[in-house]
């Protein structure tokens, strides 16, 4: 499993093939001044009930695959955002709970990893979960076999997602890989961005639920900016933007609105 080959993935984000795109030009000077002011505003939600959900904790190595429910149909691994590590399972079991109002009962997990330090510290540390969690994912499908497993991340999350389906590199596929409020790059999934090869080989679906609404997210605020000045790209076929911006109104809306819950597990 590779550890190393990804660490450096914001660096080609920003400068794949010497083209700049729009949206990126636009956003990428302030992302990071927005990423300390917004992303550790608290949750619109209120407090949800977080009995039954279990917690990977990457903060301290790698978990033990016993800490994620055993012998299940699926399970949903709920990355948390920037600052929230503290509310893991607590953003894990709003997600839980909005998903169970529209009819989905299947288990959800909070996956944990350090976001404790400055945006830029806390984006590498971002991209190093990946690595940790591809890892761990790789011994719980030995483990769980018949197991479908889904990933859902928001903002920050959203880097720990595709970073781990780059670490996967396709020895293995995940059912769906989906994020909602997506921090990484806005080229990302473009046959010239840093992860259109991982979208392809490591999962059979991968979603940007976006709004346009959301002042924070980059990839998350709007469909994937494939356009350069001189060309435009392609995303893989296994991908797709999901436009929830009537049900979303921040960057905080998207675990506990049912329009873009009911979104996401449709496509389950």
């Amino acid at each position: 499993m590779p550890t190393t080959e990804h660490v450096n993935s914001t660096a080609e984000n920003s400068d794949t093939s010497n083209t700049v795109s729009r949206r990126r030009l636009l956003g990428s000077a302030a992302a990071t001044v927005v990423a300390s002011a917004s992303l550790s505003v608290a949750s619109r939600s209120v407090a949800a009930d977080t009995d039954e959900i279990a917690e990977l904790d990457f903060r301290d190595g790698v978990p033990d695959v016993a800490d994620a429910p055993q012998a299940e149909a699926e399970v949903v691994f709920k990355i948390h955002g920037y600052t929230s590590s503290s509310a893991s399972v607590e953003r894990a079991a709003t997600f839980r709970e909005t998903a169970s109002a529209v009819g989905y009962d299947e288990p959800v997990t909070a996956v944990t990893w350090d976001d404790s330090s400055l945006p830029t510290s806390a984006i590498q540390s971002a991209r190093d979960t990946g690595d940790l969690f591809a890892t761990w994912l790789a011994d719980y499908t030995d483990a769980n076999p018949s197991t479908t497993i889904r990933i859902l991340g928001h903002s920050m999350g959203g880097i720990v997602q595709m970073e781990t389906l780059a670490a996967i590199d396709g020895d293995f596929t995940v059912a769906t890989v989906d994020s909602i409020g997506s921090f990484e790059a806005s080229d990302a999934p473009c046959e010239d961005g840093a992860f259109f090869d991982a979208i392809q080989a490591s999962a059979d679906a991968v979603h940007n639920y976006y709004s346009t609404n959301d002042g924070v997210a980059r990839l998350g605020s709007g469909p994937a900016d494939c356009g350069s000045w001189f060309s435009d790209g392609t995303t893989p076929d296994n991908y797709d933007d999901i436009d929830v911006s009537d049900s979303v109104s921040d960057h905080s809306a998207y675990r506990e609105e049912t329009g873009c819950v009911s979104a996401i597990v449709n496509n389950y």
